[in-house]
């Protein structure tokens, strides 16, 4: 037994020290002699600094992750389409008499109630001198306007005069969902187009200027036929880019 007791003793001095070193590495002082005595990274392991709280990193970021995320889906929601019964108002220049039936099929396909009212040889100056588009937004009450008018403004000089004119019809046109259908230009024009699309911003106007159409014997006027593909175009343009989308699904009937 005498021979066991001196490794007992060796085994219990390295208990200790081993002991009082781990005792050391968790505490928040730091032994200075001549040298100093470098603690290990065991508080490190039992219990991260405040310095490096990688819980904590890792929680905001995914919280983060989440938040890029709800506000995706709340920007998509936004953007959705419409699929509630509207009162749509149809009205403008002559353009709308051809547009007017494909229309009506769209009306009674995706139940919207489709109000029509033509002014025929009409233009913006028309239009804003007579309060005549307020009018009949207060008539009728529409949740959506379809406006057709700039055919007849086609070619004229000082084009420019006429941006007040548009911008009052953008007045009138108040909260109603409104979307201005552009001219079905049958030549390049003097200005009309970029001069409404400046006002009414590009979700708010549909671009007929570049289409192709079969025309009337005026040369001007798009047939009945050319005008149905017109509104198909214009009714899928309002379901996917339009600043207020709402159902428009193609009529199965032709």
């Amino acid at each position: 037994m005498k021979e066991v007791k001196p490794l007992l003793e060796v085994i219990a001095i390295v208990a200790i020290a081993l002991g009082a070193l781990m005792l050391y590495s968790v505490t928040e002082q730091q032994i200075n002699f001549e040298v100093s005595v470098k603690k290990s990274a065991l508080k490190d392991f039992i219990s991260p600094p405040p310095s490096r709280p990688f819980l904590a990193e890792n929680y905001q970021t995914y919280f983060e992750e989440v938040l890029d995320s709800v506000l995706v889906v709340i920007d998509s929601t936004a953007q959705e389409i419409d699929t509630s019964s509207h009162t749509i108002l149809l009205t403008g220049d002559s353009m709308c008499e051809e547009l007017m039936f494909r229309f009506r099929d769209y009306a009674a396909y995706n139940k919207h109630e489709l109000k029509t009212v033509i002014w025929y040889s009409s233009s913006t100056l028309w239009w804003s001198e007579s309060d005549s588009l307020q009018k009949l937004i207060k008539k009728y009450e529409p949740d959506y306007v379809f406006f057709t008018t700039g055919s007849n403004e086609l070619f004229i000089r000082n084009i420019q005069e006429r941006e007040k004119y548009i911008q009052d019809i953008v007045r009138q046109a108040g909260n109603s969902k409104f979307i201005w259908i552009g001219p079905p230009n049958w030549a390049k024009d003097t200005g009309i187009n970029d001069l409404i699309i400046k006002n009414v911003g590009k979700d708010r106007f549909f671009e007929s200027r570049h289409l192709t159409f079969e025309r009337k014997g005026d040369g001007a006027h798009p047939t009945r036929r050319s005008s149905a593909v017109w509104a198909d175009t214009i009714a899928s343009w309002v379901m996917q880019k339009s600043r207020n989308k709402i159902l428009l699904k193609k009529p199965e009937i032709q």
